[in-house]
């Protein structure tokens, strides 16, 4: 139990190792010699992890596959205990973790519901009364007096976020579930993730969904081999994240060693960097307009000369996060013109053609190896927002995308 200092979880120079053997017979021989020849290796699935969650605060955990998300969630969850550090909790935990952990396999999945509903710290009379609406909100009402082996990994997964969302629990804890399940489940899911928010529940995330982090989460952890790399706003958490992603693919196809994707990647400063950014429409620079309006952006950016194929990236966002318009001068068929002294100028031009909001412009600038494969040398998150406005609601949602409507009549 933690104090009352308004944190829900509290993770101190957290280490989890496991021992590994290359092969059965390796194992099978530690085992029938009581450990006492070394035939294992140790692999460290999170290494010196530390950080607080504030009640009612929403955090994404990112990074690639075998980076130790699923590890870190489970010590978190209760589920695995840590061979270094601790772990603090305060609350009730609700976790979604492994495909249908905890359940009884044989068992039908209205008994499972029951079993873990009561595991989860519910009473026989709350599971009574809640078990319908778990059933409803899992959507598998044919399928929920069979066993659960007999279920797909789809209704494992509904059946197992169903529970989880049913519990009152005071921290949740989330790890891919909406990877698996189907567009109307997920739509359900998230709506029910909001109620969860609103009520100022805690709600730890996994995701390779950037998109879904940045709409939901306050906050990213970001792990890499183990370790925690970065903990702060989700914007600048994914921005490195892809950073990394893009120079992993950069240098593999150039057959770069393993290992100098992470120090070569960040050439901000070196391989060049953009100078500034303006935002402007008719009349000079401004950062309101009516929708419909023509807005130009122009870039000023210098790189050195080796920077064999330069690419400047505009990329807008709504206030969400989530990316509504990109293009770079490739797409556009536009060759740089770089001076002797490495600087170019560009103007990015498009049409607001968006509902009442905020939007955001990032800028980024890097050297192109294909349209894929890019190694990144400056990014500006965010650089520039702006206000639009429309006076007359010509359409719902956030871009226009002039549909059209023709009346038939029957011959």
């Amino acid at each position: 139990m933690l104090d009352s200092s308004g944190v829900a979880v509290r993770a101190v120079r957290v280490g989890k190792c496991f021992q590994v053997f290359d092969s059965p017979g390796r194992r099978f021989l530690y085992s029938l010699f009581a450990g006492k020849i070394n035939l294992q290796r140790e692999f460290w699935a999170v290494r010196d992890v530390s950080f607080d969650i504030y009640r009612g605060e929403v955090v994404g955990v990112i990074g690639r596959n075998g980076s130790g998300k699923s590890t870190l969630l489970q010590m978190i969850a209760g589920t695995l205990s840590p061979n270094f550090g601790w772990v603090g909790r305060s609350g009730r935990v609700a976790a979604l973790l492994e495909l249908g952990a905890g359940f009884d396999v044989e068992e039908t999945g209205r008994r499972n519901i029951e079993f873990t509903a009561k595991l989860l710290g519910l009473s026989s009379s709350d599971v009574k009364s809640r078990v319908e609406s778990i059933i409803d909100f899992s959507g598998i009402e044919d399928f929920i007096d069979r066993p659960v082996k007999t279920y797909s990994s789809g209704m494992i997964v509904r059946l197992a976020f169903a529970v989880a969302a049913h519990v009152d629990a005071d921290i949740v804890v989330v790890d891919e579930a909406l990877a698996v399940g189907d567009a109307e489940f997920q739509f359900k899911c998230l709506s029910r993730l909001d109620q969860l928010l609103s009520r100022g529940v805690t709600v730890i995330l996994v995701s390779h969904d950037l998109q879904l982090v940045k709409s939901y989460c306050q906050r990213v952890l970001y792990l890499r081999s183990g370790r925690l790399v970065f903990d702060g706003d989700c914007e600048s958490g994914c921005e490195e994240y892809q950073r990394d992603s893009a120079s992993k693919l950069f240098f593999s196809s150039v057959g770069a060693p393993s290992g100098t994707a992470r120090e070569s990647q960040d050439l901000s400063g070196e391989a060049g960097q953009i100078i500034s950014a303006v935002l402007a429409g008719d009349g000079g620079g401004r950062g309101f307009f009516v929708s419909g309006e023509y807005v130009h952006v122009d870039v000023v950016a210098q790189i050195s000369k080796s920077v064999l194929r330069p690419r400047v990236t505009l990329v807008v966002r709504d206030i969400r996060g989530y990316n509504l318009y990109a293009i770079n001068n490739s797409q556009l068929g536009c060759d740089l013109v770089v001076g002797c002294n490495g600087f170019f100028q560009v103007r990015f031009g498009f049409i607001a053609d968006l509902q009442d909001g905020t939007y955001a412009v990032t800028v980024r600038l890097d050297d192109a190896v294909s349209e894929g494969a890019f190694c990144s040398i400056d990014k500006k998150v965010g650089a520039l927002t702006f206000r639009v406005e429309s006076p007359q609601k010509k359409f719902d949602a956030v871009v226009n995308l002039h549909g059209t409507i023709e009346v038939l009549s029957f011959s």
